[in-house]
Order: C-alpha cells, then structure tokens, then sequence
C-alpha cells in the first residue's frame, strides 16, 4: 500500500455520520474535506448534495470526482479532454459515431469529430454491458454491416445495447 492509499484509508475509516438534528439541517457524511448529504424531499425526491468548499484551495476547479448510481457512473470530472464533446451526444448519435470511427479506422481512414476510446468509454457509462451485448449480436457481421445497421435500424439496435429489461434513453448530460 503506497502513502497516498493509506491517508485515504485513513480518510475513509475516519468518515462520521452527522443526523439531522434541526429543520435546517440535513443528514450527511463528513469524509475529510467533504461533507454529503442524502435526504428525501417531498414528490419524492432524494437529494443527494456534495460540498467541496473546505477543499478550495487544494483543488480550486473542485476535486476530482466520480458519480455512480447503482452501478453505473452517472458523472465524473475531470471528464476526459475530447469527453466533453461525447457526453453531449445522445444515445443513438454516439452509437453511430462510434460505427463510423471503428469503420474508418478499419480501412485507414480518419478525421473524426470523436476518438474511438472517447465514444467508448462514454457507452460503457452510459450502458455498462452494451458493447459486449453488441458485440455477441454483430459476432457473424462485417463492419460495412455494423454501420449499415447503426444507420438504418438505430430503434432496433438501442434496446439491444440497454439489455432486456432497459429503461428508455437517458438524455447527454453535460
């Protein structure tokens, strides 16, 4: 275990829970610097709120950051350098996008607006599971099939990347 992992193991054992203990309170978790509240609101709605103000002059652009909801990472930041890009493209666009850049690479073309590992890394946020699922349905198809399919039949192909049981297209976030 390196020095850097043992302060934050040390951050992490020394975390403290903090009730709510007045109406203009919340419940949270300090954890160093940080403190995160988790509450239910009315409609419901559970907030989740993260304060990263004590860490200002470490970090004076925010901390880096990773997000997830179950199991999947709904926000990180920094977000890669062309990442920015990817993330405003919606479901069915960075399938396409990712297509074409695999077709293009295939047969040596180039000048994408999008790096393959960029749309890549955003489908596996967005969906984790969806190339390999993709992958078992294109398994005995060419990649002039692949970007065929992407263009002509995205509606169809969309639920096969979510999986059985998959709620409907999430929008980008930024």
């Amino acid at each position: 275990m390196t020095h850097t992992e043992q302060d934050h193991d040390q951050l992490n054992r020394s975390a403290q829970f903090l009730p709510q203990t007045s109406d203009d309170e919340r419940p949270a978790l300090r954890v160093g610097e940080v403190l995160v509240s988790v509450y239910w609101k009315p409609g419901p709605l559970l907030r989740v709120a993260i304060d990263t103000s004590d860490l200002a002059e470490e970090f004076p652009n925010n901390p880096p950051l990773q997000v997830a909801l179950n199991d999947g990472l709904v926000y990180r930041r920094p977000a890669p350098d062309s990442g920015g890009a990817v993330r405003g493209l919606g479901d069915r666009t960075l399938f396409q996008q990712l297509a074409l850049a695999e077709y293009a690479e295939l047969y040596g073309g180039s000048g994408f607006d999008y790096p393959i590992d960029d749309l890549v890394e955003e489908i596996q946020c967005r969906i984790p599971g969806g190339l390999d699922r993709l992958g078992a349905h294109f398994a005995k198809h060419d990649a002039v099939d692949v970007v065929r399919a992407w263009f002509t039949s995205p509606d169809a192909l969309l639920p096969i990347a979510r999986g059985p049981g998959s709620e409907p297209a999430r929008p980008a976030t930024n």
